[in-house]
């Protein structure tokens, strides 16, 4: 756990001078962080929460930058989360540079702490640093932090936009006709929101500059193979549940020939494993047909694990992802109860994960299956169901979280009209925090419980572990096995 002393509000009274109109156009010194914080909290892809066991992927989002940010500017980056950073030897790290504009990460399960940290840094080395955000948290209440806290300059509601990089170099584009991913400010103060008309056009990334990054320590709970990077070939998602910010992200692909200069670059740097962190790899066929075919003829001979879902996926891509180095496939199965499915728009039924479940064992592909526990509308009776349900799918993973009101979410405004929360339940955390509100028949301390049970009753039964052990294919995954393992099985002591 990183330690960050004890959390405290953020004040409204966060005073430091605007945007300087001399800076705007220069050449600036970027420092690019990943705050410390109570606990190893992972900030990615507009998502957020606690690692459940020892894992920390690393800040994806900030990665995605270094490259766009490093043309025309001098960039360092600090993750204080990766080297277990207390708030004072972050804050002595980041005193000893010279920066004057810091890109940050933050999310819901940690804003209020890193927020307070930002404060702290401003107010103890009496810089007026300008501080660039990036997390869900700030992709949903943009306008409301610029507001707030005057050392907070803009909000980056895509990270693989130029609109950053432009508004860098003196674009501020004319408050008529705003950026449509950039919120900011001007120098008087004045915020100029983003239209959120998200492009759809193809996108390119320059070369990222891993060279700044710890990368070699970064970890994912599933995967084979060590050092590992995570790359894009599409931005956003296709589909809109209910429950999730994905949707509201727009949707892109990427140009496959900038892809492959990355794919190149990381094979130089010696990654051996990747993390395809598209939303839905598979969505539109076509695009990712041709990026397997590249990936299989190039022999590269990365391993992979991506994000998908159970109606993107048949036999015959499946055995093409195989054939192209995946071995592990994250699904959201979410329930057993097909009124949820159907009520949070995931536009899936029980039968069409199982039918997904059983192509993936027929072509050798694990499966980490995700389950959302406590949705408006579950009870007692169909959680134990859903347990049943994971435990007769039998996947390699499975991953038990509480259902949260994430910010910008249909979800979330269903919350607040139904008074399970309140507009302050800002904070959130679906790992490892208690439930935030109590469901007819259901307490947040039931769903907890169950929780916990749901977890040991998957992940203890012997015929499971057995099959674990014989799969192992190396002594990373081995000892990756017993990590995190241990980590997960003690979460669910407290």
């Amino acid at each position: 756990m990183v330690g960050a002393g004890r959390a405290e509000t953020p004040s409204t009274q966060s005073k430091s001078p605007p945007v300087s109109p001399a800076r705007m156009g220069t050449s600036r010194n970027i420092l690019l962080l990943n705050p410390p914080g109570r606990e190893t909290y992972i900030r990615d892809y507009y998502c957020s929460h606690a690692s459940k066991a020892t894992y920390n992927w690393g800040p994806f989002d900030l990665i995605a930058l270094s490259g766009r940010l490093a043309r025309g500017h001098r960039v360092q980056a600090l993750d204080a989360m990766i080297e277990h950073l207390t708030a004072e030897q972050a804050l002595g790290r980041i005193a000893a540079t010279d920066a004057d504009t810091i890109v940050f990460l933050t999310g819901a399960v940690s804003w209020d702490q890193d927020f307070a940290f930002l404060e702290r840094l401003i107010h103890e080395t009496g810089r007026p640093y300008d501080c660039i955000g990036c997390g869900d948290i700030l992709f949903a209440e943009d306008r409301k932090f610029l507001e707030r806290f005057d050392f907070l300059k803009a909000c980056i509601l895509d990270f693989t936009s130029d609109e950053i990089a432009r508004w860098l170099g003196g674009d501020t584009a004319d408050p008529a006709a705003p950026f449509s991913s950039l919120s900011y400010k001007t120098p008087d103060g004045t915020v100029i929101p983003a239209t959120r008309k998200f492009s759809r056009e193809p996108f390119t990334l320059p070369l990222p500059r891993y060279d700044l990054f710890p990368f070699r320590k970064y970890r994912i709970p599933h995967g084979r193979r060590m050092p590992y990077a995570g790359v894009l070939a599409s931005y956003g998602c296709p589909y809109h549940c209910d429950y999730c910010i994905g949707g509201e992200l727009g949707f892109k692909l990427r140009d496959l020939d900038n892809l492959f200069e990355e794919l190149h670059h990381l094979k130089r740097l010696g990654i051996r494993e990747l993390w395809f962190k598209d939303l839905v790899f598979g969505a539109p066929r076509e695009h990712y047909l041709q990026l397997l075919d590249r990936l299989i003829a190039e022999r590269l001979d990365f391993t992979w694990v991506c994000l998908s879902r159970a109606n993107v996926l048949t036999l015959p891509l499946l055995q093409r992802m195989k054939r192209a180095g995946c071995h592990a496939i994250q699904l959201g199965v979410e329930t057993a109860d097909d009124e949820l499915l159907n009520r949070y728009s995931k536009g899936l039924s029980t039968e069409k994960v199982r039918e997904a479940v059983a192509l993936c064992k027929q072509t050798g592909i694990a499966v980490l299956a995700h389950y959302m526990l406590g949705l408006p509308g579950d009870t007692e009776e169909k959680i134990e169901r859903t347990i049943r349900y994971a435990i007769a799918l039998d996947t390699e993973f499975a991953s038990f979280n509480v259902a949260m009101p994430r910010m910008g979410t249909a979800f979330r405004a269903e919350a607040l009209r139904a008074g399970l929360i309140g507009e302050d339940t800002t904070v959130l955390d679906n790992s490892r925090a208690m439930p935030v509100y109590d469901l007819p028949g259901l307490p947040r301390e039931t769903l907890w419980r169950l929780r916990n049970r749901a977890i040991r009753r998957f992940h203890l039964r012997p015929s499971y572990i057995l099959r674990r052990l014989f799969g192992v294919r190396s002594l990373y995954e081995l000892s990756e096995l017993f990590r995190e393992g241990f980590s997960l099985l003690a979460s669910t002591l407290k």
